[in-house]
């Protein structure tokens, strides 16, 4: 995948990876320290309103006096602070180590036991019985029965205290879920509010659990992402233009060499390049670059020579005729000469390369060539084109100059007498020739190829050491090809 991007765009996306990983963490570690920093102040912010009411509460839990916990200046304290939605008071009395359970509710604004038992209520049911059976009976004494008056209406109170908060307990449900661990404090994020656990002060101890709105400190929050989002945004933009001058001081340079070396290797000049001119390793580069450039276009010369040569013959090489072939035909069609085409190949040759030897068989291939050089003019071109295959493009007059070249050609390795293990006795060639009228149109190059190939297989057909001609006439037409381009054939 990494292919497809150019080292510009690779430099690019990599930096703002790199960039974006960073913005990111130490994003995330400001808004961590910060937010930390914002709950430790709630934190105390609540613990402060608490901490004045814990001596108080701690001491009527030692005592068990539910009087100082449900009076009304102490339920009218919770209400003033208005963060303070529940408070739940579990402890144990110092005394009697009879448990103490009181809870304060904001929304309904009442402070009520949750310890409350059956037995208690019937116990002050059956109290304020005999007390109301005591009022009835005592008529006499104004003062005693003002002191029955005095104590039924305390029971009367106290009793309903009890059923009210029996009550309270079995109907009121909270609007949070309580954790049943609670630490120094929690947040619940989904009902936001903060949860203070506080210890009680008293012997036998206990503890406080005050629930507080905490939808300022997730207003707060809300600023901190703010913040946050805008410091990085600008770093981020920051960081982009750093990225963007930084890849184009290292990417530009690259760029004009990649666009250098995209030319010609054997016109490439980069000795103009400012860059050869850095200290850098793009300069180290570029130099490098221009000192095997000129490497190169050396070994070129010397390469294209040899390639366009055949070691073997010194007559020119495949690739020199896959060069000029096409070319050479082309011209004499402009000239409108007539155009002789000779294919040759050594008869049997790698009988005679198993019989005598290769290297026998190099002397062979060098002495045909001669022959062949020696039987052409110096306009006319000789090729080696395969192991013992040759080509040989003439300029003749009419086909019986075409024929006493061939049969020049012919004669002259059958002549030299190399002693061959076949029928004929001498090391010969068969040859397949074309001669092409210039008044003929519509044959390429390769057409002609292709029949001077079937006309040498043709004499190899008929025994080899012979020569086969065919002419191509105005009124002949090309053969049929599909698709073919190839201008050597």
């Amino acid at each position: 995948m990494l292919k497809k991007f150019t080292i510009n765009q690779l430099l690019f996306i990599s930096h703002l990876i790199l960039v974006m990983i960073l913005v990111a963490g130490m994003s995330v570690a400001r808004y961590q320290s910060e937010w930390d920093t914002r709950v430790a102040h709630e934190v105390a912010l609540a613990e402060k309103s608490l901490t004045p009411l814990m001596t108080d509460i701690s001491a009527a839990v030692a005592g068990r006096n539910y009087a100082a916990l449900l009076m009304p200046s102490f339920l009218e304290t919770l209400k003033n602070n208005r963060q303070l939605l529940f408070l739940d008071i579990q402890g144990a009395s110092d005394y009697s180590s009879h448990a103490v359970a009181v809870r304060y509710l904001q929304s309904q604004g009442v402070i009520w036991r949750t310890d409350v038992t059956a037995a208690e209520i019937q116990k002050f049911s059956d109290h304020q019985a005999q007390l109301t059976a005591s009022l009835e009976t005592e008529v006499s004494d104004p003062v005693k029965r003002k002191k029955l008056m005095f104590l039924l209406n305390k029971t009367k109170g106290e009793l309903h205290a009890l059923e009210t908060g029996k009550k309270l307990t079995q109907s009121v449900a909270l609007p949070w879920s309580l954790p049943d661990a609670v630490q120094k404090y929690n947040l619940l994020s989904r009902d936001r509010v903060m949860i203070v656990q506080l210890p009680l002060l008293n012997k036998n101890g206990g503890v406080l659990k005050a629930v507080f709105d905490a939808a300022p400190l997730y207003s707060l929050k809300g600023q901190i992402y703010r913040t946050i989002f805008v410091e990085g945004s600008i770093a981020l933009l920051a960081s982009l233009l750093v990225i963007v001058a930084v890849t184009h001081w290292l990417v530009s340079p690259l760029r004009r060499l990649a666009s250098r070396i995209n030319q010609d290797i054997e016109g490439l000049d980069i000795s103009d390049l400012e860059e050869l001119k850095r200290q850098d390793e793009i300069g180290v580069l570029a130099r490098g670059l221009h000192s095997l450039t000129e490497k190169t276009q050396s070994q070129l010369k010397l390469l294209r020579h040899l390639s366009d040569t055949d070691a073997l013959t010194g007559l020119a090489g495949r690739h020199n005729y896959d060069r000029r072939a096409g070319a050479f035909y082309h011209t004499a069609r402009i000239m409108c000469a007539n155009f002789g085409l000779i294919a040759c190949d050594i008869d049997h040759f790698k009988q005679y390369n198993d019989t005598f030897g290769h290297v026998r068989g190099d002397e062979v291939i060098k002495k045909i060539a001669d022959v062949l050089r020696n039987t052409t003019r110096k306009n006319d071109l000789c090729f080696r084109i395969g192991g013992e295959e040759f080509v040989a493009l003439v300029h003749v007059d009419d086909m019986e100059s075409l024929q006493r070249i061939t049969e020049r050609m012919r004669t002259g390795v059958e002549g030299m007498g190399i002693p061959h293990v076949t029928q004929h006795g001498v090391v010969t060639i068969s040859i397949g020739a074309v001669l092409i009228e210039p008044s003929t149109s519509h044959w390429r190059y390769s057409d002609l190829f292709n029949l001077a190939d079937e006309q040498l297989y043709l004499a190899k057909d008929k025994g080899r050491n012979r020569v086969e001609l065919a002419r191509v006439e105005a009124s002949r037409k090309a053969p049929e090809r599909e698709g073919d381009t190839s201008a050597t054939g």
